[in-house]
């Protein structure tokens, strides 16, 4: 029998897919089963344990109930699983704050947040700020997707310009 140390171990390489309804025009199942299987198409290839799938029904709840989301922050802080994949981070939240707190959360587990659309390391600096940048930006997230823009993209154009106007601004002095 394994020891704790050595399931939770086993279970960092695990990947759990999160999904729920965003949307009141989208019908219920038909983008999110599309979802979940390019994604476990995509990852199982690659070699990934696919180990489960938690899906939101979050048209029916509160946006403050959240039972399955609850789920999963528990099953994370089991060590059941190494990483949490979403279509997109607006898929667990469209606030910001919100956003931050369940990436803190899964990474206090050591449990990793992955989006299948947008690219961030919050490993690094870099990818921290950008991380950040994302979360001030999801309010205008809709403004994104209708151009077909990944946020982390124009996350990531905000961070890189920073130097450049912080630079620009120190020549002004």
């Amino acid at each position: 029998m394994l020891r704790d140390n050595e399931t939770i171990q086993q279970n960092q390489y695990k990947i759990v897919i999160y999904i729920r309804n965003t949307s009141w025009e989208q019908p219920e199942g038909h983008r999110l089963h599309r979802n979940v299987q390019i994604l476990k198409s995509k990852y199982e290839r690659s070699g990934y344990e696919i180990s489960k799938v938690y899906s939101e029904p979050s048209l029916e709840l509160d946006k403050n109930e959240r039972p399955v989301l609850k789920q999963l922050l528990k099953d994370a802080a089991s060590g059941l699983f190494g990483v949490v994949l979403v279509w997109n981070v607006f898929t667990l939240t469209s606030n910001g704050d919100e956003l931050q707190q369940i990436e803190r959360e899964l990474a206090g587990n050591d449990v990793e947040l992955c989006s299948a659309t947008e690219e961030f390391d919050t490993s690094t600096e870099e990818g921290r700020e950008v991380f950040n940048c994302m979360c001030s930006l999801l309010q205008y997230e809709h403004l994104t997707t209708k151009q077909d823009i990944p946020l982390s993209a124009l996350a990531n154009m905000i961070v890189k310009r920073r130097p450049e106007r912080e630079a620009s601004s120190n020549d002004n002095i």
